[in-house]
């Protein structure tokens, strides 16, 4: 046994203690028979080896409540339901530089400051010394821990010498030595190569899962990704849980999956996660689990936009709570539509956040001076708070939790995202994102905050359909701004083009932009086409005559 500060005999510390469990947990005892996959209960040896440890007054060797493990990961308890099964077994599968080693390290250091005794055994020839100096650069990394209360042990000589009969001793002898509430087994690997036969495997696992259960010692077991082809310990631990990377485009991502977990009502599906300094961040699928439920809105409350005309086309304003998407091409006027809905709320003295993928703070004040909007003093005293994420690459579930973080720190009432594009160019598989919108609406709703998005169109020739159109059950209101060309001059319009609460104004109008603000004009008379940017005038029909009609 190993500690990297205080090198002595691996044998003869991982032998202290060893009173003939060897030949209790041998392979060879029960070998003409299958192991059931379910654990049987334990032996009268191991229900004797930790007899005196049920006994114990320290509360770090006391049962974890509920027997909840909590990982410290970042949204990976999340995932897994509220954490690990104490005493349970776990398989943790990818390839290399996937980040195992990381991951279990970091749970392990977790484990140490919750006041567990954790024991990291490999099956490398790696030194320790080595595996540590590649986690020092991580914020988790704690040298105190390493030498009071996490074992370092190789188990590499014994899986050579005595097959797994002899690993397995080894495991058993250490565990009632030091009586770890939290272990890592890196390196598996070679415990599949020194098995004679899959039920020699199977075997060791079984015996393995029934000795950390009544030990309980919930255990990591760490491999390289096996890929479609079944192995025993699958079926026999109690987790099985993927880390995976790929390409998508010019950009690389990862993922987990949990693929099994007993106890527990794990979030199903791909999860992504990153490696930063502070090791593992997972981001969980934003529609994998399900919003609370809501109160219904107040239909008589509503939200106006600082802006008389363009209230009442929409019958007042918008419903606290709801969401409205603004639609148009670039510059038709969407942002600085938006930023007078902000206005409106600061000047109330509402909490408000912006939230944009192009606009920095220094250009979208400036844009809004331009037109007469001061929100300099509202940046300055916290009633607005901007964040503006450039084109880099964060994936779409990070900003999500960016997003409705920044919601709730700021306990908002309106919500500006500038650019609805923007986490489309983030999601990496581009077919979850109506999911993943409709999703996102839900968890701002639960927030309390009433919401404006913009979303933009080609400037010309024709498109496709808008995403919030194809994810209409996201938004009560659309708003549609277009361009229209007519007697070689372009005009904006703007049009109520749906609201779910309350009547509205139907009619197509004329914004114009200037110096002094919006503006609104009556209604184009005449050409027809105008939502498609072709606008012509039908020879036989006036919408100006009213004997037309009839």
């Amino acid at each position: 046994m190993e500690r990297p500060d205080e090198p002595r005999s691996t044998d003869e510390r991982a032998r202290r203690g060893y009173d003939g469990m060897a030949s209790e947990h041998s392979l060879t005892r029960n070998s003409h028979n299958s192991p059931s996959p379910e654990a049987g209960p334990p032996s009268k040896n191991e229900n004797a080896m930790i007899q005196d440890d049920n006994l114990s007054t320290d509360p770090a060797r006391q049962p974890v409540d509920n027997g909840n493990v909590t990982t410290g990961v970042a949204g990976l308890d999340d995932i897994l339901g509220g954490g690990l099964v104490e005493g349970g077994l776990y398989l943790i599968e990818g390839m290399a530089g996937a980040g195992k080693t990381i991951l279990s390290s970091q749970i392990g250091f977790h484990r140490v400051n919750q006041g567990d005794m954790v024991l990291y055994i490999t099956l490398i020839a790696e030194s320790h010394t080595k595996l540590l100096s590649h986690l020092k650069g991580l914020s988790f990394y704690n040298a105190d821990a390493i030498s009071d209360r996490m074992l370092f042990v190789s188990g590499y000589h014994e899986l050579m010498r005595d097959g797994l009969s002899g690993f397995l001793a080894l495991i058993a002898s250490t565990i009632k030595t030091n009586r770890p509430r939290f272990m890592v087994i890196d390196g598996f690997r070679s415990a599949r190569e020194f098995s004679s036969t899959e039920l020699e495997l199977s075997q060791f696992i079984h015996e393995l899962s029934a000795f950390v259960s009544a030990a309980r010692c919930t255990t990591l077991i760490l491999a390289p990704l096996s890929g479609n082809e079944p192995h025993p310990e699958h079926t026999l631990v109690d987790g099985l849980i993927e880390l995976n990377r790929y390409n998508t485009g010019m950009r690389r991502a990862r993922e987990i999956e949990v693929h099994k977990l007993r106890a527990r009502d794990h979030l199903l599906g791909k999860h992504f996660f990153k490696i930063t300094e502070e090791g593992l961040v997972t981001f969980p699928r934003i529609e994998s689990s399900a919003a609370n439920e809501q109160d219904m809105p107040d239909f008589k409350s509503r939200l106006g936009f600082a802006f008389p005309d363009f209230d009442q086309m929409l019958g007042g304003g918008v419903v606290r709570g709801s969401t409205t998407t603004l639609i148009g091409p670039s510059g038709v006027g969407k942002t600085l539509l938006s930023l007078k809905f902000l206005q409106a709320g600061v000047d109330r003295g509402e909490r408000c956040v912006y939230f944009g993928f192009y606009e920095s703070p220094e250009r979208l004040i400036a844009k809004a001076q331009s037109i007469g909007i001061d929100l300099a003093p509202a940046l300055q005293d916290g009633r607005l708070t901007v964040h503006w994420h450039p084109a880099v690459e964060l994936a779409i579930d990070e900003l999500a939790v960016e997003l409705i973080g920044a919601v709730r720190r700021a306990k908002a009432s309106r919500l500006v995202v500038d650019g609805v594009d923007g986490f489309r160019q983030s999601a990496n598989r581009t077919e979850r994102f109506g999911l993943f919108l409709n999703a996102l609406s839900h968890r701002l709703r639960e927030a309390g905050v009433t919401t404006v998005l913009t979303e933009e169109l080609p400037l010309y020739g024709d498109s496709g359909p808008p995403i919030t159109l194809r994810a209409s059950a996201m938004t009560e209101n659309i708003v549609l701004m277009r361009y229209v060309e007519a007697n070689s001059a372009l005009y904006r319009m703007v049009s109520i083009v749906k609201q779910r609460e309350g009547s509205h104004d139907s009619t197509i109008r004329r914004l114009t932009i200037d110096s002094r603000g919006l503006h609104i004009s009556e209604g184009f008379i005449g050409p027809t086409g105008l939502l498609s940017g072709h606008p012509s005038l039908p020879p036989a029909l006036s919408v100006s005559d009213p004997g037309a009609r009839a």
